[in-house]
Order: structure tokens, then sequence, then C-alpha cells
């Protein structure tokens, strides 16, 4: 009993702080400004909407996964080889023995940097290239409003639409997906070798998950206000 005590305790004190970001969670609600430029729709329908633009482009999406897989290797091998040298340096060596080791170290640091540096390469072309086919289709678009219709919009609605969201899509494209793909298979990667490694020390450290999903999960929702904000504002201010 004495053994599994730690994540006992752990975990009641983690249920208490859910619990009450839990109540945060659902207690503050999303208070949208009301304008006619709002429109209900949901974040799956948005995604798939934007995922079609990167359709054409699925092979070099693809080469930038395979590239970033590189580099997920490197962020799970990394500290292994670096215990295996440390325990190494600690007790008895041959010199050969160090070398293969930072050799083999610095053969993975070497192919994640240059996998890292090809794969921002690649998304910021094919970034650069998706929102050339948004402008593109946007600027078609508002060439047929009506005259009636162009009136009823406001110039800066209408500049804040065509420029600052744009750019906030290309950041979408080359930076978010990628990275957050990346960092969820990471997670997994370290979860798994922490459980090869020591079980009772993962299930302890497994213990504070679901307080950082709602801690995300409560972050997202003020943030999601907050950038509805700013947007508004820059509408108005332009």
């Amino acid at each position: 009993m004495n053994k599994y005590l730690p994540i006992i305790i752990v975990g009641a004190a983690v249920g208490v702080f859910s619990s009450v970001l839990i109540f945060l969670l659902f207690v503050f609600k999303d208070k949208t400004v009301e304008n006619e430029y709002n429109r209900k729709v949901k974040d799956s329908v948005l995604i798939k909407w934007l995922l079609r633009y990167a359709k054409p482009y699925w092979k070099g999406f693809l080469a930038a996964f395979f590239l970033m897989g590189l580099s997920i290797v490197y962020s799970v091998v990394s500290p292994i080889l670096v215990a295996d040298i440390e325990n190494l340096v600690k007790s008895e060596f041959a010199l050969s023995s160090l070398f293969i080791r930072v050799g083999v170290y610095a053969s993975v640091i070497a192919v994640s940097m240059i996998a890292t540096y090809l794969q921002a390469v690649l998304l910021q072309k094919i970034g650069q290239r998706i929102i050339s086919d948004v402008r593109e289709e946007l600027f078609e678009h508002i060439e047929k409003l009506s005259h009636n219709q162009i009136n009823t919009l406001h110039n800066g609605a209408l500049v804040t639409r065509v420029t600052n969201d744009i750019d906030a899509l290309s950041s979408m494209f080359t930076n978010v997906f990628i990275n957050l793909f990346k960092n969820a298979c990471i997670i997994v990667a370290i979860i798994a070798v922490m459980f090869a490694v020591n079980v009772l020390l993962t299930l302890v450290t497994l213990c504070f998950m679901p307080f950082i999903v709602l801690i995300t999960l409560v972050f997202r929702k003020f943030a999601r206000r907050a950038h509805r904000k700013v947007k508004n504002g820059t509408t108005d201010m332009n």
C-alpha cells in the first residue's frame, strides 16, 4: 500500500484542481460580440474547408511529415544516448567506446538539424503557395460582389479579412498543424519510453495529465474570447 501512496496523494490533489477547472470551464461562457460578420460555423467544418487548399500539395506535406519523423526520433533517442554516455563515464571505460557513443550522438544531432531545416523550407514554400491560392480565390470572390454588397461592408472589416486573416492562415499551414502533430507524437513516444524505464514513476507523472488537459481547455476558452476582441478592435481601427 505504501508503494502506491504517492500516486494516491497526487491523484487526489489533481482531482481537486481538476474539479475546480471543470467548474470554471462550464461557468464561463463564450461571450462573442455579435455583429454581421460573425459566422456560427463549427471548428471541424472550418478545418475541413481549409484542408481542401492543402490537398493539391499532399506530396510536399508527406515529405514534411517524413522529415518531422527524423526530428521526433532525435527527441526520443537523445536523452537515452546522453544517459548511456553518463553511465559509461561514471565507470571504468575504454576511450574508444566513448568516442563511438559521442559520434552516434553527434550524428543524430546533425541529421535532426538538417531535417528540421529542410522541413522549415519545404513548409514555407507550400504555405506561400496555399496562401497565393487563397488570395486569388478571395480576390475573384470580391470582384463578383455587387455594388450594393460592397457598400454594406465596412472597409475596415474587408481589409482585415483580406490581409490579417490571410496571414494567420499562412502561419497555420506552416507551423501550427505540423507542430501540433509533431508534439503529439513526441509525447506518446516519450510516455512509451518512460513506461519501459520506470512504470511507477510514469504513473505518478501521468496523474498530472488531466490537470494539464483541463488547463488547456480553460485557456482555450479565454484565448478565443481575447482573440475575437483583438480582431474586432483591429477591424474598428482600420
